[in-house]
């Protein structure tokens, strides 16, 4: 800049209203007052110039667009735009248009409950809802530990990167991870057509990925073994109805007898036991007739199928002396019937799912030759194939036929 352009320049910002001022204080700091006294607005200090011209600069826009009536406003909230204007021009905002945002997705939210009591309500739109019990069980654990957390906060007012660092938890797995997730984001989803939240923060989080891997099923020796002594402990009906009809084990707990229908060889699963709430019929295949039989009469006379299932389970496996994969059971029915009757659309329309999980999940997983045996294990006789471990107490016999 040339001499004459400075001198210019410094002429013309001294002649500029408002003028700013160096005021040195008894302490020996300094401080910059923007001169407003010619519209009654005082002379308020700044601590830095950059803060004193931006506010000088808001003055002569509000001079210009309103007049000196623009100036009445009380001097605390007149420095608080200031400094919030020196925040906001490097982005092009306004203050008003700030002041709208604020007002939009914060100020909307402040009368929402705090995030113990909205898992509260949650919690009882989900029993008026009709839940149950164990789904009711498993979200109050998730949310619950959410709000031992949260509790004390609005939901709105829980950061993004604090959703993420809460939910990545060193000692959960990654499905852990997702289950608490699902619970949280249903608990957003509730929260939103209530106006105590602007948008569920979960689904900015991505997911966790889960390495899947192929369902463990009994063995043909396996599934002779289990149903050699599931009678003692009282499980035959549960261990045949689920290896050999695929029911699921929530399914199972909520399974009557009177469910099962021996004339029309079917066991209908209702939409008050089905997971997914669509009801299914399920047919009756030759092999689970066959072990069904030593408790037909007992079965028709109705009740629960299953009784004390834990204690009686590990007390089945000690005498059969086998682990118990993860849903074995129904994992098995679904390998064993599609590798024996090759019809995805019958296997999953059995088991209650899609055509896609039975290719994904159940496809070649056992050949036809140990289909065949598995279709054909029976009672009542020794069995043809190699048994496991040897019995340790009296129980079924079992044949291939």
């Amino acid at each position: 800049m040339t001499l004459l352009a400075h001198f210019m320049t410094k002429t013309k910002r001294a002649k500029q209203w408002p003028r700013i001022y160096i005021a040195k204080h008894r302490s020996g700091q300094a401080s910059f007052q923007v001169d407003l006294r010619a519209v009654g607005g005082g002379r308020p200090n700044f601590a830095t110039r950059a803060e004193a011209e931006a506010y000088a600069e808001l003055s002569r826009i509000k001079r210009g667009n309103e007049g000196q009536a623009a100036f009445t406003l009380p001097q605390d909230v007149a420095l608080d735009a200031s400094k919030a204007h020196v925040i906001l021009k490097p982005h092009d905002v306004s203050i008003l248009e700030a002041a709208k945002y604020y007002e939009k997705h914060v100020l909307a939210y402040k009368k929402a409950p705090i995030v113990k009591d909205l898992v509260e309500r949650y919690l009882a739109d989900s029993i008026n809802r009709g839940l149950r019990p164990r789904s009711i069980g498993d979200l109050r654990h998730r949310l619950n530990s959410f709000a031992i957390d949260f509790g004390g906060s609005q939901l709105n007012d829980i950061t993004l990167d604090e959703l993420k660092e809460w939910i990545q938890d060193d000692e959960w797995s990654m499905r852990t991870r997702i289950n608490f997730l699902t619970k949280i984001s249903q608990l957003y989803e509730f929260a939103k057509p209530r106006g105590w939240v602007d948008l569920n923060r979960t689904e900015q989080l991505a997911r966790p990925r889960v390495e899947e891997t192929k369902p463990e099923i009994f063995s043909v020796e396996q599934a002779a073994q289990l149903l050699k002594h599931a009678q003692e402990f009282n499980l035959l009906p549960y261990i045949a109805i689920g290896i050999f009809a695929g029911v699921r084990s929530a399914e199972m707990m909520r399974l009557d007898s009177k469910n099962i229908n021996f004339e029309g060889k079917t066991i209908t699963i209702g939409a008050d036991i089905a997971k997914k709430r669509s009801q299914r019929i399920i047919d009756m295949q030759p092999a689970l007739l066959a072990w069904l039989d030593p408790v037909k009469d007992k079965l028709m006379a109705g009740g629960p199928i299953v009784e004390e299932f834990r204690k009686n389970k590990a007390a089945l496996l000690e005498a059969s002396q086998l682990e118990w994969p993860a849903n074995g059971l129904r994992h098995s029915f679904g390998s064993y019937h599609y590798a024996m009757f090759r019809n995805a659309d019958d296997t999953s329309h059995q088991m209650g799912n899609s055509v896609d999980i039975v290719h994904k999940f159940y496809k070649a997983l056992v050949s036809r030759a140990e289909a065949e045996k598995f279709w054909n294990l029976r009672p009542d006789a020794q069995p043809q194939v190699k048994p496991v471990a040897p019995p340790l107490r009296a129980s079924l016999s079992i044949q291939v036929v």
